[in-house]
């Protein structure tokens, strides 16, 4: 009795993944630890980029809050309540503008940075993937004349993404998912900006609401492991005034960030993986590359 074929993406049982990523539809767990394993293994160069892109991103808040004389007030929280009392008597109605501009320029170079991430990620993914062991500038060789499209797309996404955000939230999310993967098209499709726009729209169709919900698992795990270490930096910060204190806090979490940004990357890198290996009939096509690569 012959038995119905597998789908085009499910590979036979009997043959291994060339590389250490599955080719295969990956699961939310195999997600979040494919992208542990892609950064432990390429940490050498997406850790760094990250810290710089944290460093900046908080340095770029602290100046602006010091330049509007905001800095103590923010680190101390006393902002908050001054603000509530303003409000409550009519004289205010917005955030301050210093805090305001402090926050969304800070948040913008994260978004951004961490978009470019997701695409450099993207790339030692996809070595890893045809290769246990990737050959030397294996993961350079996919970058090379990609960047000034990385950083072009990235910094595209993040501001329409932010400005629908600030406007009402729903249409900043909108933009999010259906531009998540342009950074990762960009680098390894090799396309422009405009077409990796388009390229990115098209191909989460239908996958929307699981890079939603993906994005939000795992800016939720950053968000507590941040908390966490902050905490305890806070905790042997007590004898020095609140600003000091915000200030050593922000360049612990920029070192901190060089795991976890750079994991946030990789998940949304390996999202971009999945949906090809989805709807694309990915899987087999690297095995076909894979076999054609020199064994070491």
């Amino acid at each position: 009795m012959s038995h119905p074929p597998l789908p085009p993406y499910f590979p036979a049982a009997s043959a291994p993944d060339p590389g250490s990523i599955p080719l295969r539809p990956l699961t939310v767990g195999e997600l979040i630890g494919s992208g542990f394993a892609v950064v432990r293994r390429h940490l050498g160069l997406l850790g760094p980029i990250a810290v710089l892109i944290a460093a900046v991103s908080a340095g770029a808040e602290i100046a602006i809050l010091s330049a509007t004389g905001t800095l103590e007030a923010v680190a101390t929280g006393d902002w908050i309540s001054t603000w509530s009392k303003d409000v409550a008597a009519g004289h205010v109605d917005s955030l301050p503008v210093g805090i305001y501009s402090a926050v969304g320029l800070s948040s913008l170079i994260s978004i951004a940075g961490t978009l470019m991430l997701s695409g450099l990620a993207t790339a030692c993914a996809s070595v890893d993937a045809v290769r246990r062991r990737p050959a030397r500038g294996a993961v350079a060789e996919r970058l090379r004349g990609r960047i000034g499209a990385l950083v072009v797309v990235s910094v595209v996404v993040a501001v329409v993404s932010l400005a629908g955000s600030l406007i009402f939230i729903v249409p900043g999310l909108i933009a999010y998912t259906a531009w998540a993967v342009a950074a990762p098209a960009a680098v390894m499709e090799r396309a422009g900006a405009g077409r990796a726009l388009t390229r990115s729209t098209r191909m989460t169709r239908g996958h929307r609401w699981r890079i939603l919900g993906v994005t939000v698992l795992i800016v939720i795990i950053t968000a507590v492991i941040e908390s966490i270490i902050s905490s305890v930096v806070d905790a042997g910060m007590s004898t020095v005034s609140a600003g000091v204190s915000l200030i050593v806090t922000s360049a612990v979490g920029a070192v901190v960030a060089a795991v976890t940004s750079s994991w946030v990357g990789a998940v949304i890198g390996l999202l971009y993986v999945d949906i090809r290996l989805r709807t694309e009939n990915l899987g087999p096509a690297l095995r076909a590359y894979a076999a054609t690569l020199p064994r070491g």
